[in-house]
């Protein structure tokens, strides 16, 4: 290809970028460059410029298709020295052309800049007192008895006491000197002393006072309702319980009326056992609100307070500020100045260097522990970022990188499976500009193997306009599944690093990839998947992240602490983004520390797609809905992606996202949303838009659209079929040997009679072989099953291999295993490949047997994120969700073949029925039986219809006929407790998150508290096993705590050897033998062949580590490489 690069670059940049460019091409101007090259050259020039870049670097590059058109492909550095097309200005002006183009739309930012600066020049005076000061100089890290914010809150009450409206307010500000003239430091004390200092009734304080306190006491951590830990029987009460419903709805009043200092919020209960200087924490000196410059700060403001007109109109209408736009994002701004002024260096020409009369500290240097800022610098320093950084947030997302002109997204496809793309592309294009109007709701379901990812992207892309580009994320649950979906869009989709960011996984191994970029660069896709087997990548790469993002064009806007971190970075500045949902859920559920602010800024500047959203647990699902409303309110458009989404579901997400929608709306002068909803599938010509105004409308559509692919689905080839497999097995607490072989014998022959209808023969040797997938719901029945299936009778001519698939094996050892069956069930080639596998002809070798059935015993690890392909499974049942998900492993990658015999079994009960009858809920953990939505029967031939048996699909999913109070099947069971959850008339902890009655919600944190993201009630600690062969000729293993390691060192962590014991098996029984069981020193060797800068113990410390239950649950474990830790030595 031809192209042109154009320099605009300055200073020291210029030289750099004539260093590179002239290897490359030739000079035809002074900053002008042309030549012919490759793709992959061009990329390398792009590499090299984006690896020297700096604030002063300005590069576009140009292609010529033709002798009269060219295109602009990309630029690196400064991007506002070219325009959208790459055209160079010729002009300036001193007009605010950034304000005038947007103040029509963004009628609310005036009033967030003004009421976020107030804030942050509030929002620390209280680390004047003689507590917080001397515990800064003498570097104590005992917790204040109440944290400074709140100190500042009630120096903020002291200073407006006597006010009766909001003018008021200001007008004191703008004579503070005088005001401070009458009432000295010593009344301030005075007041503290004698108010009562825990408690703040703020429902009589003006509205914008109330919206100010709120920020100046929430810019650390927002406040709770009632207790900051709830235990699990209170949450559990809150969500079930009648009259939790009074704290949902709640009013703004009540919750202002009731403010108080709580426990572990801003109040240290610790600190009162030792009750001496307490008072020092309220008590002051002086205090940063006589300095000069603070209060010529504060008047300024406040006039500008007086003069706006929105503030205003907010203060007359004399009730409680709700409006969560105005309430987020002025608490947004405040903590991002905040972070960012925070963390100055000394000589950094940002700072306010003027010396301050006063000696009162703000925070200290991290390494000498002096003082780093001075308390009224501080302010004003925050203060100012905060303005800067309101007054650019609404052309924040014009700043940030876009996807343009990517010719991969616009192209059709000419693929049969793939052409309903290409409608569905259409049609979203056809609404792009009425979707920035009213937003989107899409909804994807479109079955397994027919580029549903692909299609998203492309949905996403029609979506933006053409002239200004694309920015979306693609959210997961899973981080192994974020990671394959990243690198198969950049294959795919042909996009570099740089436009598409992969972000996985929360940092706990981040030393794994901690390697420098040139070794980074040499691991293409083809090794990180050959060396990192799916799930256990799911750890592996757990803090890695994927991308070459250039971000000095945002340097201004003094996000540094953005900047400097690499994964929020990534996570705001790629044009795409695959992530684990994680990195976004902190959004709507951080509720203390910044943790909130890169997800928050990305929603307001992408849309969002949720892939596969259904396969949360249903304790997960109420963040997920409260993630919805924020990415509306932030005006993203939004795609749901899955072949399974239940009704109720739908509605309550659809429901979320249209009330946050309204709320962009308002905030935008646009027009009450009539949201552009979308519903697509594999059908050709299927895709439909509807503009719904209310819920109503929704289902309505959305009925109509799931009749249709109901009927699509039944017509299709039936490819899984089912058949319950009676077990009636009396369990004795005493005969569990007895119990777990008559249970492994059943399985056993299931898995004969399954493999005589499914197995392929080796056209050399004549044996029949069958890979089969055996569903267990838990790991402890699942290892017990395991290990007596050596007492089961087999057939001479029968041989079975097992291997244990869960996630109580080290990290390292489920690596191998995964990787290893990534590699088998790959079978979209010739049925013979999978002979060919070292793993199945030396397994095969041991016996002469005609016939070799390989079995993994799995627990749900196994059901989603496995792109794995077996020829039957048997499944103990814990829900119609993960059958339906568990057949979607049968015959993945083989989609011409049909089943005319069974290819499913189905325990006709579960094992804890089997142990315990009906009593309790026996379809739990995994499952979605609760104790107030029981089932009356626990038969599988009673709880699935035979119809759905003979043909195993989405169907019963998506479609229901009607929500049964007492279910009487598994799908009236699920179908049930969404409905619950999701379709309610009545406020429930779910829908008061968006719903007008519990707008007092949106100021505190008790619905994150009542239904936290991935809340595990168990306490769990990570352990650590060290093969002694590492350092001497020693077998066995040492045990070590990983914090103890990671506080003192492997050379000086205390051992446990006695905690997880080893523990020796092998199968004594003719016919059976263990299968993909490795051994952690081989492994280690193994992954340093990769990684040879690492050690084998840095290895073994990041990889051979596996979680378990805190000590206080459970005293010993037992290790066997096969089994995997264990919670009792089992014996025959």
């Amino acid at each position: 290809m031809i192209v042109t690069f154009i320099c605009q670059c300055q200073k020291k940049a210029l030289l750099r970028t004539r260093l590179v460019l002239d290897a490359f091409a030739n000079r035809i101007g002074d900053n002008t460059w042309q030549t012919v090259i490759t793709k992959d050259g061009l990329q390398m020039v792009k590499k090299l410029l984006a690896r020297t870049a700096s604030k002063n670097t300005a590069v576009s590059c140009y292609r010529f298709h033709t002798r009269k058109h060219s295109e602009l492909l990309w630029i690196v550095g400064n991007r506002q020295r070219f325009n959208e097309f790459g055209f160079v200005p010729v002009n300036r002006t001193k007009r605010d052309i950034l304000k005038t183009s947007w103040k029509h739309d963004w009628q609310y930012i005036g009033a967030i800049e003004i009421i976020a600066t107030l804030a942050a020049l509030f929002h620390d005076i209280g680390k004047s007192t003689i507590g917080f000061q001397k515990k800064l100089i003498q570097g104590s890290k005992t917790g204040d008895p109440y944290r400074h914010e709140w100190i500042s809150l009630k120096c903020l009450l002291w200073l407006i006491q006597g006010c009766t409206n909001d003018n008021e307010c200001f007008e004191r500000f703008i004579q503070i000197d005088a005001w401070l003239g009458k009432y000295d430091v010593s009344d301030l004390n005075t007041y503290l002393l004698s108010d009562e200092l825990e408690k703040a009734d703020l429902s009589k304080i003006p509205p914008l006072m109330q919206w100010l306190l709120w920020l100046v006491v929430s810019h650390h951590r927002l406040p709770p309702l009632k207790e900051v830990f709830l235990k699990d029987k209170e949450r559990h009460q809150f969500q079930i319980h009648p009259t939790s419903r009074l704290s949902f709805e709640c009013s703004l009043s009540q919750v202002y009326a009731d403010f108080a200092a709580k426990n572990f919020w801003v109040k240290n209960p610790q600190a009162f056992e030792n009750n001496q200087s307490l008072k020092d924490f309220w008590q002051f000196n002086q205090c940063v609100i006589v300095s000069k410059k603070w209060q010529s700060g504060l008047k300024r403001w406040a006039k500008k307070a007086l003069q706006n007109q929105m503030l205003q109109t907010l203060s007359n209408q004399n009730k409680p500020i709700d409006n969560a736009i105005l309430l987020y994002l002025s608490r947004l701004c405040l903590m991002i100045a905040d972070h960012n002024y925070s963390s100055l260096a000394q000589n950094d020409s940002r700072r306010l260097l003027a010396k301050s009369s006063l000696p009162l500290a703000a925070n200290t240097n991290n390494k000498t522990h002096q003082p780093k800022q001075f308390l009224d610098e501080h302010l004003l320093g925050v203060a100012a970022f905060t303005a800067h950084f309101a007054h650019h947030l609404p052309i924040i997302s014009e700043q940030l990188p876009t996807l343009l002109n990517h010719r991969v997204l616009n192209q059709n496809t000419v693929i049969d499976r793939f052409i309903w793309q290409n409608h569905a592309y259409k049609i979203a294009q056809s609404v792009q500009n009425d979707s920035d109007v009213h937003g989107f709701f899409g909804i994807n379901m479109a079955s397994t193997g027919t580029g549903k990812t692909i299609a998203n992207a492309r949905i996403m892309y029609a979506l933006s306009n053409q002239q200004e580009g694309a920015r979306f994320t693609i959210a997961l649950g899973l981080r192994v599944l974020t990671l394959q979906t990243g690198l198969n869009l950049r294959k795919d989709l042909q996009l570099t690093s740089e436009q598409l960011a992969i972000l996985v996984g929360g940092g706990q191994t981040h030393q794994l990839f901690s390697t420098d970029e040139q070794k980074n660069q040499q691991v293409n896709d083809d090794c990180v998947n050959g060396i990192f087997g799916s799930e256990s990548a799911d750890e592996l790469v757990d803090g890695f992240v994927d991308s070459t993002i250039d971000h000095y064009a945002l340097s201004k806007l003094n996000i540094d602490t953005l900047l400097t971190n690499i994964k929020t970075r990534d996570l705001l500045f790629s044009p795409v983004v695959t992530c684990t949902i994680d990195h976004l859920i902190g959004a709507s559920e951080c509720r203390r520390g910044g943790g909130y602010i890169a997800p928050m800024l990305r929603l307001l500047s992408s849309d969002l797609i949720l892939d596969e959203v259904d396969d949360f647990d249903y304790h997960d699902l109420p963040a997920l809905a409260r993630l919805v409303h924020l990415a509306g309110m932030m005006g993203s458009k939004i795609v749901l992606s899955s072949a399974t989404l239940p009704p109720d579901l739908v509605k309550g997400l659809f429901e979320s996202y249209a009330s946050g929608r309204k709320l962009f709306n308002q905030s935008q002068n646009k027009p009450v949303p009539k949201v552009i909803c979308a519903w697509f599938d594999e059908q050709k010509n299927s895709a439909i838009i509807q503009q719904c105004v209310d819920k109503e409308s929704f289902i309505e559509n959305h009925q109509k659209f799931i009749k249709k692919r109901v009927a699509f689905l039944q017509q299709q080839p039936v490819r899984h079929k089912a058949q319950i497999l009676p077990v009636s097995i009396v369990y004795h607490q005493d005969k569990k040997a007895q119990f777990y072989t008559q249970l492994g014998q059943k399985i056993i022959d299931g898995a004969v009679l399954l493999h005589h209808s499914y197995h392929v023969t080796c056209q050399k040797s004549g044996k029949n072989i069958s890979v089969g997938l055996v569903r267990i719901a838990n790991i402890k029945q699942l290892v017990r099953i395991a290990f007596y299936l050596q007492n089961a009778l087999v057939d001479l001519d029968t041989y079975i291999h097992v291997a244990c698939y869960h996630a109580r094996q080290p990290l390292i050892l489920r690596n191998q295993l995964e990787r290893s069956l990534d590699k088998i069930l790959t079978r979209k080639t010739d049925e013979q490949e999978i002979f060919k596998h070292d793993k199945i002809y030396q397994a095969m070798a041991k016996s002469n047997a005609k016939h070799h059935i390989f079995m993994v015993l799995a627990t749900p690890l196994a059901e989603v994120g496995r792109d794995h392909d077996y020829d039957w499974a048997i499944i103990e049942p814990s829900s119609m969700r993960s059958i339906i998900q568990l057949a979607g492993r049968v015959w993945r990658h083989r989609p011409k073949k049909q089943a005319l015999q069974n290819n499913l079994l189905i325990l006709n009960h579960n094992i804890r029925y089997l142990q315990q009858g009906g009593q309790k809920p026996v379809f739990t953990r995994p499952g979605f039986e609760t104790q107030n939505h029981k089932l009356t029967k626990y038969d599988m031939h009673a709880l699935i219809d035979v119809n759905i048996l003979n043909q195993i699909d989405a169907r019963s999913r998506i479609f229901v006929d009607k929500i049964e109070n007492k279910p009487q099947s598994l799908i009236q069971l699920e179908h049930g407790l969404m409905n619950r959850l999701f379709n309610q008339e009545k406020t429930n902890y779910v829908n008061a998150y968006w719903r007008d009655k519990g707008v007092s919600n949106r100021l505190h944190t008790h619905l994150q508290q009542i239904s936290p993201f991935r809340h595990n009630p168990t306490k769990e600690q990570e352990w650590v096993l060290i093969p002694r062969q590492i350092n001497e000729n020693d077998d066995g293993f040492d045990v070590y705590a990983l914090e103890d390691v990671y506080k003192k060192g492997i050379q000086h962590a205390n051992k446990h050897n006695s905690y997880i014991q080893p523990m020796d098996f092998e199968y004594k029984n003719s016919q059976i033998d263990t299968w993909l069981d490795g051994d952690v020193y081989d492994e280690l060797l193994y992954l340093q062949s990769y990684f040879p800068e690492k050690s084998l113990s840095s290895l073994a410390i990041a990889l051979s580590r596996v979680t378990l239950a805190d000590v206080s649950y459970h005293d010993r474990w037992y290790f066997c490489p096969f089994l995997g830790v264990v919670a009792e030595r089992l014996s025959s």
